[in-house]
Formats: C-alpha cells, structure tokens, sequence
C-alpha cells in the first residue's frame, strides 16, 4: 500500500505539526525517571504514531506499543507494559513505550486504567509517549497532570498537496491541478486519506477522476448479487474504497435490509469478524493479512445476501439519529466505550459510525437484551436505549 511504502522514513520528512514535531524531540532528548510523559493528541492521520515510531528509531530505542483502548483495565496494562516501564537493560539500553488511543481508556475505579497509567508514568524507568484523538475526554483530563500535551493538527492542504505530488511523480502518475485539489479537498487534512484515495483508483491512470460514486454503487450491487465467489471477489476489488470503508459500507446494506433474523445475524457475524480483521491490521501495521478480508467477505458474506433482495443506497440513516450521536453526552460515551472495547475499535469510531445502528437496532427487544448481556450494562442502560430506539 502506498501509504506504508510512502511513510516517513525520518522525523524531518513528515509534514505539519513542525513545532509539536520539534517539542517531542526535545522532550525525548531531556527525559530522565520521573520526567512526565508525552501526550499526543489530534485526528487521525495527522502522524502521531508515525512521530512516535520515528522517535524510536532515531534516539535508538526498542518501541513497545499497546492499544490501550482494547487493553484498559490495570491488570491487563501491567501484564502487557509492567516489565517495560521498570526494566533496563544490562548496557543501559531503554524501551519507549506507546500507547495509542488513551481516551478509550475507561476512568471508573473498578477499572483502574487511568490509574494505573499515572502511576507508571512517575515509576518509569522508560520514555512514555500517549497518542488521542479527543482533546476533550475525561481520560485526557485525569492524565494531563502527569503528561506533557502536544496538539496535533491536521497538516495545511498545500503540504498535502505537495506530498501527493512527490508520489504522483514516483508512480509516473499524471495527475492534474483539478484533480489534485479534489484529492486534498476530499481527504479534510488527513494525509493517510488522501493518499488511499490516489491509490485506489479515485484517479484513472490518465489522471481524471472516475465518476467515484457510480462505480462505488455498481460494484456493491454487483457484490450483493453476485452469482459465485469469484464473480463476488471481482466485484469487491473493482470498488475504489478503502478496506475499512468497504466494511463499513457493507455493514450498513445488511443493517438496511429485510434479511430474516437468523441470516441477519449469520451475516453481522461474518462483518463483525471482518471488522476485527481490520482492527488487527491497523493496529499491527499487518497489511499482508488484506488479502483474507475480499476472501472473507466473498466466500461467507456473499451467500447469505445473495438472493434476498439486499441492495445499496446512498442515504444515511436519519439525521435526527445521527446527531443525538454526535452528542456527546455521558451516557453515549461510556456505552460506546464499553462498545469498543468488545469489538476491538477504538471509543471515537463506535461513537460516531457505529452507534447509529446500534441504536437502530435496538427497537428489537432480543438484540437489546443480547447487547446489554455481553456489555454487562445496568439497568439505567435499558432505559436508555429503549428511549434512543423509539426516537
């Protein structure tokens, strides 16, 4: 994938953020036991796991990194982190230990996640740098007195810009000014965005833009009513998404549609495996493991839509819905934690895509029961999502 192949292979060469970029490095060349820890926040893929990789390697130092959304209670971070935040090597040599997406960490007691964490950062023996994408999180609040902040922002578009430029040039991609402009538009400031979208063929190789949402529309029915695997497998590589928003897309048919109940939730299975697939290659940067995910959807997704009339549409669920969401009141905000740390995604993506079809869904009673089972919710959760699906 271009945006592995065109990461930054040195702290000078990422874009945006210069003096955030020049602070960590400064921060990293001063840090000794006891010194805070550094925190990262800002959307993604304005670089802070890029910068926290790249810092690794050029102080010359073992990078330990942990996702502390799927890994949030205290026993479950000191068995993945213990021995890092108190070990050194016999020659002196020290581990920089990462932990991304920290506002998934959950604040109650019985948890002890943030607890935990402010604990290690003053017992230390090693660099500790924190990455989130909610500057606004109770999480980020309870840590900041212990942590060093660093506000990322998305990088201006010229840079954008001009990196996408550097890469349509390395490829011997033709691109024009028009369609550069659309590419950077599109993306909104995140880079990784913007270049999947130069790679997954949103730009023909003549350097104008394919009419994006046709093809998008016509390879989707083209899955749902495929008549084979291979027919379904074909379908799935000629659309020009990424792997995740395929998921996503495909989640939101199924969601949609009139499917019986038992196929219905063999389906949601086969896309909650998928979407777990997905969490593991982020996370783990292990972009082989794609090639599972069109098999996965072609050869078990595929017959259980195929036939029962599941098409695509363009619409959204109702805007009322989405922006009851979007509001970020505590109750969302703990159950869509909880959410998250189940489905292995991270608080800010079960928040905001997520969550309107759970909600959605909860107007049947049996899903609502399952739900509150395998989150452990009280029963003011009950009340709460009962009142949210009869919205």
């Amino acid at each position: 994938m271009w945006v592995e192949k065109y990461r930054p292979k040195k702290i000078e060469e990422m874009i945006g953020n210069e003096d955030s970029r020049t602070a960590a490095c400064v921060w990293l060349k001063k840090w000794k036991p006891g010194s805070k820890a550094l925190l990262m926040v800002g959307p993604p893929g304005t670089g802070k796991t890029t910068l926290a990789t790249l810092l690794a390697k050029h102080f010359g130092l073992n990078l330990v990194e942990l996702n502390a959304s799927d890994t949030r209670t205290k026993d479950m971070l000191d068995r993945r982190i213990g021995e890092a935040i108190h070990t050194v090597s016999l020659f002196g040599e020290r581990s920089l230990i990462f932990l991304d997406e920290v506002d998934g960490l959950l604040g109650r007691s019985d948890y002890g996640g943030v607890e935990f964490i402010k604990e290690a950062v003053k017992a230390s023996q090693n660099p500790i740098i924190m990455a989130a994408n909610d500057p606004d999180a109770d999480e980020i609040k309870k840590l900041s007195s212990v942590c060093l902040l660093l506000a990322f922002k998305p990088p201006p578009p010229r840079q954008v810009e001009l990196y996408l430029r550097r890469i349509a040039a390395k490829e011997e991609r033709d691109v024009s000014e028009e369609d550069i402009v659309a590419v950077v538009s599109s993306a909104g400031g995140d880079l990784r965005h913007a270049i999947n979208s130069m790679q997954s063929g949103s730009v023909t190789a003549s350097g104008g833009f394919k009419d994006r949402s046709s093809s998008v529309a016509q390879g989707f029915e083209a899955f749902l009513g495929s008549a084979d695997t291979a027919s379904a497998m074909a379908a799935l590589r000629s659309i020009s998404m990424s792997p995740v928003e395929k998921v996503r897309e495909l989640t939101r048919c199924v969601l949609r549609s009139n499917l019986p109940p038992g196929t219905l939730s063999a389906a949601l299975e086969v896309l909650s495996r998928a979407d777990i697939l997905m969490g593991k290659i982020m996370r783990n940067q292990e972009w082989r493991l794609l090639r599972y995910l069109d098999g996965m959807l072609a050869t078990e997704l595929a017959p259980l839509v195929r036939g029962r009339g599941v098409g695509y549409a363009t619409d959204d669920l109702p805007f009322s819905t989405m922006l009851r969401i979007w509001n970020d009141s505590k109750k969302v905000r703990e159950l869509s934690l909880k959410y998250a740390g189940r489905t292995h995604t991270s608080g800010f993506s079960a928040r905001s895509q997520d969550m309107p079809f759970v909600f959605s869904l909860c107007k049947t009673a049996s899903f609502r029961e399952e739900l509150e089972r395998s989150l452990d919710l009280d029963e003011t959760f009950d009340r709460f999502l009962q009142k949210e699906a009869s919205r």
